[in-house]
């Protein structure tokens, strides 16, 4: 009797804590005191489906029938029907930086999974997390049941202009993970997230986020790496458009100390730092420009070799984005996700 009591009034008090921030039109779940302007992302140009698709096409960032191909509009309304999106502020420190929350609405009161996603690129405007980015990754996620989470980093380019305050630095690597690893004290505080279920999902620059973290941290259950840089210390002899206009850019003191920089950031070099608790799933195409295969492939291996339990997803002729195997890719993380939380 006690039992059913007590789950009464958690019920109650739940709906009269939503409902009474509903009224004032605040999203439900942002109680951190880190936490800055929640605001949803169906505002502005993004609140109707023609809205948003204008300006994509007029602006020429995507042709149109490549926009309606990857934006159907179905999945825009269900999204928009079925799933909470903000876009909030969170303070680090001594800095601000810009992030996501997206989870599903909820009829009822419930603890869910959640996933942390570490975006790829650099700091410039181009590689940062704009609505489009959240289409294809963390909509759906979201829509599964979790509670997805994502940061843009300190130093990225997402301030207007006229903003003169401290929005921290991008180092590829290295301080600004500091603001990833922030998003897990806001993951608790929020009524809705389970917190011994969380997961850490990168891709590109994001993978390699994820991997360092894993080593600050072990909360995470378990982590999802596609076409994730693992040694970089390869990677600039195929590529030195990477050295030349990100590692010197904005790995401190780099010129230096280029060797040690390389390998802090470089999972290759320390395997044994990522706990046997948390599982890895790779995700890679074969025919990935950006990072080499091979190179995960050894990882894999240095990876078993240590006991931590990893799987290999491997697309024949995969670019570094697989966009083009969107639907497969989401699909295992799915049942990955389902399996491992």
């Amino acid at each position: 009797m006690k039992i059913i009591l007590a789950i009464f009034i958690f019920v109650m008090s739940f709906n009269t804590y939503a409902s009474a921030l509903e009224r004032d039109n605040k999203p439900i779940v942002f109680n951190h005191e880190n936490i800055i302007r929640p605001k949803s992302c169906f505002t502005g140009v993004m609140s109707s489906y023609e809205g948003w698709s204008k300006q994509l096409i007029a602006t020429g960032k995507v042709a149109k029938d490549e926009f309606y191909q990857r934006f159907p509009q179905r999945k825009y309304d269900l999204y928009r029907e079925k799933v909470n999106c903000y876009s909030f502020i969170y303070q680090v420190d001594e800095h601000k930086v810009r992030g996501y929350l997206l989870y599903p609405k909820l009829s009822y009161p419930s603890r869910l999974p959640s996933v942390i996603y570490n975006r790829g690129g650099n700091n410039i405007p181009r590689h940062t997390l704009k609505f489009g980015n959240l289409f294809l990754t963390h909509f759906p996620i979201a829509l599964e049941g979790y509670v997805v989470i994502s940061s843009q980093y300190g130093g990225a380019r997402v301030w207007p202009p006229s903003y003169k305050g401290n929005t921290g630095v991008d180092e590829y690597g290295g301080s600004e993970v500091g603001d990833v690893l922030a998003l897990l004290p806001i993951l608790d505080n929020l009524p809705i997230t389970d917190p011994n279920k969380v997961a850490m999902m990168g891709w590109s620059r994001g993978g390699m986020m994820s991997l360092i973290s894993a080593t600050k941290s072990n909360r995470i259950n378990t982590l999802i790496l596609g076409g994730t840089p693992v040694d970089l210390l390869s990677s600039k002899t195929y590529r030195p458009d990477l050295e030349r206009f990100v590692f010197k850019k904005l790995i401190p003191n780099y010129e230096e100390n280029k060797v040690e920089a390389l390998k802090k950031r470089s999972a290759i070099y320390w395997p044994e730092k990522i706990p046997k608790s948390t599982s890895v799933l790779m995700l890679h195409g074969t025919n990935d420009q950006r990072v080499k295969v091979d190179s995960i492939r050894n990882y894999v291996k240095a990876l078993e070799n240590n006991d931590v339990k990893v799987e290999l997803e491997e697309y024949k002729n995969g670019s570094h984005t697989l966009i083009e195997f969107n639907n497969e890719v989401l699909t295992k993380v799915k049942k990955w996700l389902a399996q491992e939380l």
